[in-house]
Order: C-alpha cells, then sequence, then structure tokens
C-alpha cells in the first residue's frame, strides 16, 4: 500500500531531485537529438515559453502572467464579490430592521401618545424608542445603534461585522495592489546574432553567453542563471523561471515540458529561427500594461561590462 501510495504521488507530482545549477551547454548533444518540432502559425500558440519571436530575437517569458491570470485575478474577484454579497446582505438587513423599529416606535406612540420621548414612565424595553422619537428617516448612525446595542444577538452581529470588516482591510489593499501595480518582470531575451541571453530587474542588466548560462532545478522549480554587477561591480546571480508550461507557476511542469522548453531555445539560438517555426510570432499583451518592468535606457551600456567580467573570472557558481 505505501508503495502504491509513492507511486501515485510520483504520478501526480513530477519528482523533485534538486538539480545543481549547472551550465546549459552541458546538456547540449542531448538537446539537439531532440526529434525536430517545427512549429507552424497555429501550433506555435502553444509555446507556453514563448511571448515573442523572430529572426533575431526569442523572448522567454516567466511564470508571472500565468499565475497572475489564473490564480491573483479570480482570487482577487472572488473577495471582492464577497464584499459585495456581504455589503448588499447589511443593505437588506438595515430594510428589513428599519421596518420592524418603525413598527415597534408606532406601538410605543399607539400607547404612549406622540410625545412618548418626552416621558420619563417608558418600561424599559421601551426606553430605546426615544432615540428614535418622530424621525421620519433613521440615519446609518442611529441604525448601527440599534443593530449593535438592541437585539440579544447584538454583541455577536458586531464582533462578525468588525471581523469581516477587518478581513477585508487587510486582505484586498495588497490583492488589488498586486493585480494592478505590482511589477511585471521582464522577459528573458534571447539575442541570435550576439549569442547572448539576458533580461533585467529594477534597472540592472542581466545576461550570459550561451556556455555560461547556468540551468538548474529545485522543488520541480526549473531555471536559468544570468549574471549582472552589485554595487560593489561583483558578479551575481539571477533565476529566470521560464514558463514552461500552463502548470509551471504551480510547481506541476512535467520533465517533458522542461526538456522540450529548452530544445527550443538551444535550437533558435544555435540553428536559427527556422529550425523551431516557419512563422514569425508576438503574444498579445497584456491589458495591465503600465506595471512593466521597464527597459533601462543604459542596457546596451551594462551588457558589455557585464559580458567582460563573465570572460574574465566565470559564472560565479561555477563547480
Amino acid at each position: 500500500m505505501k508503495q502504491r501510495l509513492k507511486n501515485l504521488l510520483k504520478k501526480w507530482f513530477p519528482t523533485i531531485h534538486p538539480l545543481p545549477t549547472k551550465r546549459l551547454a552541458h546538456w547540449e548533444k542531448e538537446i539537439l537529438a531532440a526529434p525536430p518540432d517545427i512549429k507552424d502559425a497555429e501550433t506555435i500558440k502553444h509555446v507556453e515559453i514563448l511571448d515573442r519571436l523572430n529572426d533575431k530575437e526569442c523572448w522567454v517569458r516567466n511564470t508571472q502572467r500565468r499565475s497572475r491570470s489564473i490564480t491573483l485575478i479570480p482570487v482577487t474577484l472572488g473577495i471582492i464579490s464577497s464584499l459585495i454579497l456581504n455589503i448588499n446582505g447589511f443593505i437588506e438587513d438595515r430594510k428589513n430592521d428599519e421596518a420592524e423599529i418603525y413598527r415597534w416606535v408606532a406601538l410605543v406612540k399607539k400607547k404612549y401618545g406622540e410625545e412618548f420621548y418626552l416621558r420619563n414612565d417608558l418600561p424599559d424595553y421601551m426606553k430605546d424608542a426615544r432615540y428614535i422619537g418622530n424621525d421620519k428617516k433613521i440615519s446609518l448612525r442611529k441604525y448601527l445603534h440599534y443593530r449593535y446595542t438592541f437585539y440579544p444577538s447584538s454583541s455577536r452581529i458586531l464582533k462578525i461585522d468588525i471581523g469581516f470588516l477587518l478581513l477585508y482591510l487587510l486582505i484586498i489593499p495588497p490583492f488589488v495592489w498586486a493585480v494592478f501595480f505590482l511589477r511585471r518582470q521582464a522577459p528573458l531575451i534571447i539575442d541570435r546574432e550576439r549569442q547572448i541571453f539576458y533580461t533585467w530587474y529594477k534597472g540592472k542588466a542581466y545576461v550570459a553567453r550561451y556556455p555560461q548560462l547556468g540551468m538548474g532545478e529545485k522543488t520541480n522549480i526549473f531555471y536559468l542563471k544570468v549574471y549582472g554587477l552589485d554595487e560593489n561591480n561583483q558578479l551575481i546571480g539571477r533565476g529566470f523561471i521560464p514558463n514552461v508550461s500552463s502548470y509551471t507557476f504551480a510547481l506541476l511542469s512535467s520533465g517533458n515540458d522542461k526538456a522540450l522548453a529548452v530544445a527550443f531555445m538551444v535550437k533558435f539560438l544555435l540553428n536559427g529561427k527556422e529550425a523551431v517555426s516557419k512563422v514569425d510570432y508576438k503574444r498579445r499583451g497584456p491589458l495591465i500594461w503600465w506595471s512593466k518592468d521597464k527597459r533601462p535606457a543604459d542596457l546596451d551600456a551594462q551588457i558589455p561590462l557585464i559580458l567582460a567580467e563573465l570572460d574574465r573570472l566565470g559564472p560565479p557558481d561555477e563547480a
């Protein structure tokens, strides 16, 4: 039974043996031995790693956009929908409660007169009617007073309302910020003419030549590693997680997904666009365009400096 459970887990969840960072070129022979799979105008749309493709460049996208569309946006919409339902529920409660309060005040008026609120002989259970008096409309402040003090369950209602209010105040702002303003990471660009892989993050370039590009895997997260310079001009690495399948963000990509993605990138770099696709391709841009990490103005000046250090010292994580 234990072995059957292990086999089931392996079937549903890929193995997660950590793969130390090595050079992508280390597996070039195996990668190029993969059967040809040249995409056409229809099949190119299903290459999950691809953001843009032409004769000069291949733009590899990361997992962020997929995770945003599949998880972040639906969860945010669900939370906001829950808030709207609770607000509608509060409005309905108020309508029903106000009708009940007016009926109660009408009974007090019938028994003690129109100016009942001036009397001192009202029974305890009728004294709260003074708070309304002859008001034609119950203000929100007065309604909340009744909602949280008058009914036997008022204390429980107060705790529930405060709990939901705090929950929405704490959860909704960060989710909305993440949907609309979280910085969208730059793609990893494969430059066929210069034979380099590069990207950027917050104004800093990260780059590697093909023989220097790192590749690794950790907890089933496949990543490529490029390099930049820190404030002291020391080489530092930065991982880039390509969106090798629709389920990469959920750590459920298979080994086959990763192999196909790597083969596509390497074949483009070494053999050109014709080795992977018959057509150029450009994926539709996101609706939220303003949150992208803008290309640094001095990117082309940063890249040669980083490459010079890489050529001189080698990748800092070189085994």
